[in-house]
C-alpha cells in the first residue's frame, strides 16, 4: 500500500526543487543580514535532536559570545512573536523554547514563525548579540545564514531514506549541499577511522565535514524541588514522552532500571487534565514504594503546569546534554566563523 504514495512524493520532490532551484539562482531573494547567523536543522520530518544540538552551540558559544535563540515554537497555541521567560506560559512559547529558556536562563529565546522578522526584532532590541541561533530552519530559506549544521539521524540517515510520504524527507536528499558541516546523531557506534570511512562511503559526499554525536544522560531532576536521583537502579519506572523517538531513552532506561509502563504520547504533545488523571491512577495503582514517574526534560516544561496535581508524587524528568565526537574541531569551527563574521 505505501507504493500508492509514490506519485504524491515525485509531486512533492517536484515542488520542493522548484522552490530551491529559485532560491539557488535568487529568483527568490534571500535576506541576508550583518550578523553571523548559525542554523540547526535536517531533511527529515520529526526530530533528529535539533534543539539538544542548539543547547549545546549555545553552552559553547556563550564562553565568549552573546547568542540569541529564535525558533518557531511549533505547536504553541498563536503566531505572535515573543520572547521567551524563565516563567512563560508553554501554551503560548512552545515545549522546546521554553526549555532552552530554563537551561539558559541568560540567553535571548524568541519565537517567530518569520525569522527575518524575529532576526530585526532582536538586532533592534538587544543590539550586543553577536550571534543568532537559528533552531530548525534549513528549509526557512527567506533567511540567508552563513553555517548551516545539518543533522541527520544515524538510524536513518537521509541518504537512505525517500520524499514524503513514502519517506521522510521534507526535500530532496541533495540538499544536503547547502550544510557546512553533517552530524550523524544519536549515534551508538565507535567512531574510529574504519567507521568513519564506512559513513563516507555510504554519504559520497567526502567534500563535507562529518561530525558524530550521541546522548548523554544526567542524573534525573524532581519536577517540583531540587532533588536529584544519583541513579535509577532498582526504581519501578512509569516512562512519560511526548517526544519523536522515545526508543534511546528506553533503551537506557532497561539497562540501568526496571521500566514498569511506558506512557507513549505524540511529539510535542500538550497534556491535558484528562491525560493527568489517567497517569495518576495508573500511578496510584501501582502498590511499590520505588515507584516513580520519569519523564523528558521537554516533556517536564508542560507538565509544571499542572503542579497541583502533581506535587508529592516521586516524578523526575531526565535531561541530556550532547557529546561530539570531534570537539575541539567543531567547537573551532563555530568559534572562527562567529569571529569572523
Amino acid at each position: 500500500m505505501k507504493f500508492l504514495f509514490i506519485p504524491i512524493s515525485l509531486l512533492f520532490d517536484f515542488i520542493t526543487s522548484v522552490r530551491n532551484f529559485l532560491f539557488d539562482y535568487n529568483i527568490l531573494k534571500s535576506e541576508k543580514f550583518d550578523i553571523p547567523i548559525i542554523c540547526v536543522g535536517n531533511l527529515s520530518l520529526g526530530g533528529s535532536g535539533k534543539t539538544p544540538h542548539i543547547n549545546y552551540i549555545i553552552k559553547e558559544l556563550s564562553k565568549m559570545f552573546n547568542v540569541a535563540v529564535i525558533s518557531r515554537g511549533y505547536k504553541r497555541n498563536n503566531k505572535n512573536l515573543k520572547f521567551v521567560d524563565y516563567n512563560s506560559n508553554v501554551l503560548e512559547v512552545g515545549d522546546e523554547p521554553l526549555m532552552l529558556k530554563k537551561k539558559n536562563p541568560d540567553t535571548i529565546i524568541l519565537v517567530s514563525g518569520d525569522r527575518a522578522k524575529g532576526i530585526k526584532k532582536i538586532i533592534n532590541e538587544y543590539p550586543k548579540i553577536d550571534v543568532i541561533l537559528l533552531d530548525d530552519g534549513f528549509q526557512h530559506r527567506w533567511v540567508s545564514s552563513g553555517f548551516n549544521l545539518l543533522l541527520t539521524s544515524a538510524s536513518n540517515p537521509f541518504y537512505k531514506d525517500y520524499l514524503f510520504p513514502f519517506g521522510s524527507l521534507r526535500e530532496n536528499k541533495k540538499g544536503y549541499k547547502r550544510a557546512d558541516i553533517i552530524a550523524i546523531t544519536n549515534n551508538t557506534e565507535k567512531t574510529d577511522n574504519c567507521y568513519i570511512k564506512k559513513i563516507k562511503s555510504e554519504f559520497s559526499i567526502s567534500d563535507k565535514p562529518i561530525i558524530f554525536s550521541k546522548v548523554k544522560y544526567q542524573k534525573p531532576k524532581h519536577i517540583f524541588s531540587d532533588k536529584v536521583l544519583n541513579n535509577l537502579k532498582e526504581r519501578n519506572i512509569i516512562l512519560l514522552t511526548g517526544i519523536a523517538n522515545p526508543t534511546p531513552l528506553i533503551n537506557y532506561l532497561n539497562k540501568n532500571s526496571t521500566l514498569n509502563y511506558h506512557m507513549k504520547f505524540k511529539d510535542h504533545h500538550n497534556y491535558t487534565i484528562n491525560d493527568i488523571e489517567n497517569i495518576l491512577s495508573y500511578y496510584n495503582r501501582v502498590k511499590d514504594v520505588k515507584k516513580l514517574i520519569l519523564t523528558t526534560e521537554k516533556d517536564s516544561v508542560k507538565l509544571f503546569q499542572f503542579n497541583k496535581e502533581l506535587t508529592g508524587l516521586e516524578i523526575y524528568f531526565i535531561p541530556i546534554e550532547i557529546e561530539v565526537n570531534d570537539k575541539e574541531n567543531f567547537d573551532k569551527k563555530l568559534i572562527e566563523y562567529v569571529s569572523t563574521n
